[in-house]
């Protein structure tokens, strides 16, 4: 038998064959070749017209497919970081499962009818709408892991907005506060994943939110009603924006560390009181009366309707479960509870803290479990909401955790286990599809980074339909490139995220989604194309911030 010394000394000898090799390769062939998994993914997209879900599993093949044939990468290691990437995906793939299940039950029970039916009783003027339904509620929906792209537009449509109106302005309005919602999971998830701290990283975000918002708010008014619509509705939309903007910053600095979750719910929560304030003010009415606004007036149905109480009862339950679980000393006990039953061990010194009862979505199906008792009817009602979410859930699901497999495999790639740990041979930290990537980028743009590092983000959230998926992907590229360059981490990782939550604007998933709840599928090119100038204009301006904050 061989000892093991000589299988390990055997084992480093041919990755340091295979990185010689590796190096004697173009850079630039380096370079293509480690993008090449995202620009597939993404032409797949856009221009192939395939779904995000099948593109992901496609993107995972040519991304381990690279991983071992070019970056010096073993079988093992890959299907390794695969599995990490799909444990570590648990706080959005889960949050995606369940809150689908939350939704679809109170849409076929009735309970979201009978929210919007409320909803539609407010009296607004039609740019007071806007503000109040996607970018107040929508905050606020969005925070707590609804989905405002799939409630929102039929609402939109009762009070007489334009089909492409009706799709576009949910969509926009989905992601004001870019990451923080989902209880702030696009900055929670890939903190707990790679170490930094989250309230630090929300502070940073936040900076961006009161321009950024109010800039989405009047990017809502554009696509609903052009320059018209800017000149009369300008004051609610800076008002919403500046508003949802500095609570954000108040909420993040001032809650503790364990509450960022909540920083959405709240500031969602303040807009919608500071515009009906604004219209108490003014002296206008809250509800609308029959004869004053027949468009807008609950049906004659209404009345029959479950009560408001009980059809929000499983948000109430989620908002007022995470308020006690943010609490450090429950946070504290809750884990202690499963303790290290709940730590999966991957490879080598790579584990992964599933960290169950803290995480949002084992509360998402807490609340919906107490919740159905009030709202489901019957043993049938309740297999149809279980069918109807098996087919609406497992797709978004897969694909959210496939992203995360990938990003994986890229930053696990080059690497090797040695005595136990998983790390790079001695000079082999460069031969790293990351590290490629963001060496090959900081080199091309030098000082110019900046201005480009926040379109990354565009493009990850446009191509996996998630922020948080899009995070996590390009963190390892930044930090090289940001170490290279000398720049500022957090505020250019910040100002990724920000850009990243733009795109929900024109996520093909979203707009998919909110076309097809008012039957409206042919127009989705059409909301595509006059959204990407709002979203484009607002990355640019992200990164214009950005490049001031780091001169500052």
């Amino acid at each position: 038998m061989n000892a093991p010394g000589a299988i390990h000394n055997r084992y480093v000898t041919a990755k340091e064959t295979g990185r010689k090799a590796g190096i004697r390769l173009n850079p630039i062939i380096l370079f293509i070749l480690a993008i090449s998994p995202i620009i597939l993914i993404f032409a797949g997209i856009v221009f192939l017209k395939q779904s995000g879900t099948l593109m992901a599993a496609v993107g995972w093949l040519l991304t381990v497919a690279i991983a071992i044939f070019f970056f010096d990468t073993s079988p093992e290691v890959a299907v390794y970081a695969s599995l990490g990437g799909i444990l570590a995906s648990f706080g959005i793939s889960l949050m995606v499962l369940f809150t689908i299940l939350q939704v679809t039950m109170m849409d076929l029970t009735g309970a979201i009818q009978r929210i919007s039916a409320s909803i539609k009783s407010i009296a607004a003027e039609r740019y007071e709408q806007i503000m109040i339904l996607n970018v107040g509620f929508g905050s606020f929906l969005v925070s707590i892991g609804a989905t405002p792209v799939t409630m929102l537009p039929p609402i939109m449509m009762a009070l007489g907005f334009s089909p492409l109106a009706s799709v576009a302005l949910p969509c926009l309005g989905y992601d004001p506060l870019t990451s923080f919602s989902l209880l702030a999971v696009p900055i929670t998830l890939p903190a707990a994943i790679f170490g930094f701290d989250a309230v630090v990283m929300g502070s940073h975000v936040a900076l961006f939110l009161p321009v950024i918002s109010t800039g989405l708010s009047m990017g809502m008014l554009w696509v609903a009603d052009g320059w018209e619509g800017i000149r009369k509705g300008w004051i609610p939309a800076v008002l919403a924006g500046l508003s949802l903007g500095i609570f954000s910053i108040v909420f993040v600095n001032m809650l503790p560390a364990s509450a960022i979750g909540l920083v959405g719910v709240f500031s969602g929560l303040l807009t919608i009181a500071l515009l009906f304030l604004y219209r108490g003010v003014r002296g206008r009415q809250l509800i609308a009366r029959k004869e004053d606004a027949p468009g807008q007036v609950v049906s004659p149905s209404a009345s029959a309707m479950m009560p408001l109480w009980k059809a929000v009862l499983p948000w109430v339950l989620l908002v007022v479960l995470v308020v006690i679980i943010s609490i450090e000393d429950i946070q504290s006990g809750l884990y202690h509870l499963l303790g290290e039953a709940q730590v999966i061990h991957v490879v080598g010194n790579r584990a992964v803290d599933l960290r169950l009862m803290n995480q949002a979505y084992f509360w998402v199906v807490v609340s919906t479990l107490v919740a159905a008792p009030f709202l489901v009817r019957s043993r049938n009602e309740g297999k149809k909401i279980i069918r109807l979410w098996l087919k609406r859930a497992w797709s978004p699901t897969l694909a959210a955790a496939v992203f995360f497999a990938i990003a994986y495999v890229m930053d696990w790639s080059g690497q090797c286990i040695i005595d136990g740990t998983l790390t790079f041979v001695a000079g082999s930290t460069d031969l790293n599809m990351n590290a490629v990537i963001g060496l090959t980028l900081a080199i091309a743009f030098g000082i110019a980074f900046p201005i480009i590092s926040p379109l990354l983000g565009l493009l990850g959230s446009f191509v996996s339909g998630s922020e948080t998926s899009s995070n996590v992907m390009f963190y390892g590229i930044l930090q090289k490139a940001t170490n290279v360059l000398s720049l500022d981490f957090e505020k250019v990782y910040a100002a990724h995220m920000v850009a990243g939550g733009i795109a929900s604007g024109i996520a093909p998933a979203k707009i998919i989604n909110a076309a097809a709840v008012i039957d409206q599928a042919s127009i989705e090119g059409e909301v595509i194309k006059k959204s990407a100038v709002v979203v484009i204009l607002l990355a640019l301006l992200t990164s214009a911030l950005l490049v001031l904050s780091l001169v500052i």
